[in-house]
């Protein structure tokens, strides 16, 4: 903690371009929905317009860049997307949703407990998309109405962004974040293996998402 940080403050005027575009890149992302540009682009585009005003040299930069977490992800998309085309996500979530029956609460338990456990092995994207449309054919269940109805956002929601944000803390490759950090720590000298990961983090991925439900289940009475 006494350390001081601005010891490795190389270049100023580096870091000042650099929070520029990094503002701008950051404001174009909350617009592209508006402006209908993909995020990868706006990224890219970040990373171009930075390595032509700071006048780095790419060779360099390519370099320093960490080429085993993209080929990881490269990979993680491929084995993710297959799976999604082949149907095996479209499955899972259905057989899981048909056990309830109609019961809004079971509805509500299933869809956040699905999520969390499924988020630890499945990147979150592909799944929490394949669970929209379920999650809005659910809704339309008389019974379900019935309950859940009267709120602007339905539980269910709720509950499949709580699933699925507190499930990427379960294994090593439940969140980029993870993946990421496990990069750059190996890179240190300090490997994260997954079962090492998963000892500490599923644990916790499941008091998490537990203290998250029945808080969620307890405003969801208090606004009944």
């Amino acid at each position: 903690m006494r350390e001081d940080e601005t010891v490795y403050l190389k270049d100023k005027n580096l870091l000042k371009k650099s929070m520029v575009v990094l503002t701008g890149v950051i404001a174009l992302f909350v617009m592209h929905g508006s402006l209908h540009v993909e995020l990868s682009v706006i990224a890219l585009g970040g990373a171009a317009v930075l390595l032509v005003i700071t006048r780095a040299s790419p060779e360099r930069v390519f370099h320093e860049v960490d080429w085993p977490t993209l080929l990881f992800f490269i990979g993680l998309f491929i084995i993710v997307g297959t799976a999604e085309h082949a149907g095996m996500i479209d499955i899972l979530s259905k057989a899981a949703i048909n056990i309830t029956g109609g019961d809004p609460w079971l509805t509500f338990v299933i869809i956040v407990w699905l999520s969390a456990i499924a988020s630890a092995f499945i990147d979150n994207i592909p799944f929490t998309a394949t669970m929209i449309p379920l999650i809005q054919t659910v809704n339309l269940d008389p019974s379900i109405a019935a309950l859940f109805g009267g709120f602007a956002v339905s539980p269910l929601w709720w509950g499949l962004s709580l699933g699925a944000d507190f499930g990427g803390n379960g294994t090593l490759i439940g969140s980029s974040a993870g993946v990421v950090a496990a990069g750059i720590s190996e890179k240190n000298g300090h490997p994260i293996s997954f079962n090492r990961w998963f000892k500490v983090g599923f644990p916790f991925m499941i008091i998490t998402a537990a203290i998250g439900t029945v808080i969620l289940a307890i405003d969801i009475l208090l606004r009944l």
